[in-house]
């Protein structure tokens, strides 16, 4: 129950990747032909101009290190001036003040970094980080200006710096931009939005694809595999182990007890009454094994964060739910009583003179 348990809780960490709530309402637009083509900037005035638009913004994946190949962690060339306004329940959370955001939008070497990235590396504000680009050919050196919460900690792992940092430092980037996000009034425009721009960029030299921000996130899981399937196959062949092998204990251990079944009934005590205290027995066995297993897994799941979450960020918010922990002893206490069922109902329809003759 213990791998079931982490199993399960990856799951539904997986699935919170591409069904977050405060992405429902942003759209991404990139190159149709992959993540490594670039839009020309140009392509923002007319996406802005669409009226289902809220705000606009775009982002360049940058990909440098910090001091040692090592020390990797998401960092982009973003647009200051938006950037604020299409993740504002991101930055919101953090409580950002005004005059912060303008310290960034005025430093043009500034940065902005997540409290679990600061906390990791012990920056602070005013701290220069010294970024080595890995992708593209200059280290630009960044002014922290603000440091911010996220919504959840895997949020917290990111860096973003002005644009123009990187259109002067390779001047092929210069108009050129790899994803935009548009934030939109209302979810349900997003469809027609898409299809919209889509169409107005079909056949141009740089087509377009635009998708929710959840279905963009789930393009990045799918490249694990079809790792639901595997997931749910290793459950399914785990709790079989399980279904046999307790199905096994339980039946020796009812089977040992045949004259003590026998004399109980013999002593007027009810053939339901008895199928009841072998079947609480199971339960509460097999239920005490599952709180165990259960419990382990809650531990564990700190390790997993600090441990793994650092080279596989969505794992910074691997959690045990409390939906998956009752789904989880619900599973227990149904493979409790499907391995003390039929061998219980066996022993107490057997008649009470078999029972006591077996005492030889």
């Amino acid at each position: 129950m213990f791998l079931v348990t982490l199993l399960q809780s990856l799951l539904t960490t997986l699935d919170a990747v591409s069904n977050n709530p405060t992405s429902s309402n942003r759209l991404v637009v990139r190159h149709k032909s992959g993540l490594a083509q670039v839009l020309p900037m140009s392509y923002l005035t007319y996406l802005k101009a669409q009226p289902e638009v809220e705000s606009a913004t775009y982002l360049q994946w940058f990909g440098g290190t910090y001091k040692d190949p090592s020390n990797f962690f998401a960092n982009f060339a973003s647009d200051e001036t938006t950037l604020f306004q299409v993740f504002k329940e991101e930055f919101g959370a953090s409580g950002v003040t005004e005059d912060q955001i303008q310290d960034f939008v005025r430093d043009g070497t500034g940065c902005i970094v997540g409290k679990a990235l600061a906390d990791k590396f012990g920056w602070k504000v005013g701290d220069v980080v010294p970024l080595q680009g890995t992708i593209f050919p200059i280290s630009p050196r960044l002014t922290i200006r603000v440091i911010f919460r996220g919504t959840k900690p895997s949020q917290e792992n990111v860096l973003h710096f002005h644009y123009k940092v990187l259109a002067e430092g390779v001047p092929r980037m210069k108009g050129q931009v790899g994803t935009f996000f548009l934030r939109v009034h209302n979810a349900d425009q997003i469809p027609r939005l898409s299809a919209r721009i889509d169409n107005h960029y079909a056949n141009s030299a740089s087509e377009t694809l635009s998708e929710t921000e959840n279905a963009f996130n789930l393009s990045f899981v799918k490249m694990l595999g079809n790792i639901s399937a595997m997931i749910q196959g290793i459950t399914v062949a785990v709790l079989v182990a399980i279904l046999i092998v307790t199905a096994g204990t339980m039946s020796v251990a009812i089977r040992e007890r045949t004259t003590e079944i026998a004399v109980l009934r013999a002593m007027g005590f009810r053939t339901g009454l008895v199928l009841s205290l072998l079947l609480g027995e199971g339960m509460l066995l097999v239920g005490g094994g599952g709180i165990i297993g259960v419990g382990l897994a809650g531990l564990a799941a700190g390790g997993i964060r600090k441990g793994v979450g650092a080279s596989v960020p969505f794992l910074e918010d691997f959690s045990l739910l409390p939906s998956t922990m009752l789904l989880c002893l619900g599973i227990t206490f149904v493979v409790g009583l499907l391995s003390t069922f039929i061998p219980a109902y066996q022993a107490t329809r057997r008649p009470i003179t078999e029972g006591l003759r077996s005492i030889g």
